[in-house]
């Protein structure tokens, strides 16, 4: 009998072991997907914000939507760069060499960046009025701060049964 149990106990190990990374490859698409559901819906709440704040009409959202879009892309292209090659929580561990090595890509990312913006700024002032153009910067930070107000209640938000009961 006690043969018996063991025989059952590892087939059903080799069974579990066997089926482990097929469950993983299924599981790995659904993060992904996640992360850009997230990033849609964010876009879309960026655009409704950016349209109110702006004020932007139809043919400027036409003119200047591609273009903002292509900015923050290569922006993100930039940041993904150097993060790659760098990355945060090895500062510490770095030798002086690799630190100074750091620093100086830490320097030109944010050259390339402020030339990146500056280019599209030029862009941006053919499609809408200066005004306009000069509110993207604030609309943009007002936007990161309310995005980041929003995620702090829903951290601090009980999750569903959890929290006080019900009053009667």
């Amino acid at each position: 009998m006690h043969m018996k149990n063991t025989i059952w106990t590892i087939a059903l190990g080799l069974c579990l072991m066997i089926s482990m990374p097929a469950m993983q490859a299924q599981n790995a698409n659904k993060p992904h997907k996640n992360k850009e559901e997230k990033e849609a819906k964010i876009n879309e709440l960026r655009k409704k914000y950016f349209n109110d704040k702006l004020a932007l009409t139809e043919a400027e959202q036409k003119a200047f939507w591609p273009l903002y879009d292509e900015y923050r892309q290569k922006e993100k292209a930039l940041r993904d760069t150097f993060q790659k090659k760098y990355k945060s929580n090895e500062i510490v561990f770095m030798d002086d060499k690799k630190a100074e090595e750091y620093l100086n890509a830490l320097v030109k990312l944010h050259e390339d960046q402020n030339a990146l913006y500056k280019d599209y700024l030029g862009k941006f002032k053919k499609v809408l009025p200066i005004k306009k153009v000069a509110m993207i910067p604030t609309t943009e930070k007002a936007f990161k701060k309310e995005m980041m107000q929003k995620v702090g209640h829903l951290k601090k938000a009980p999750k569903k049964g959890q929290g006080p009961p019900p009053e009667e």
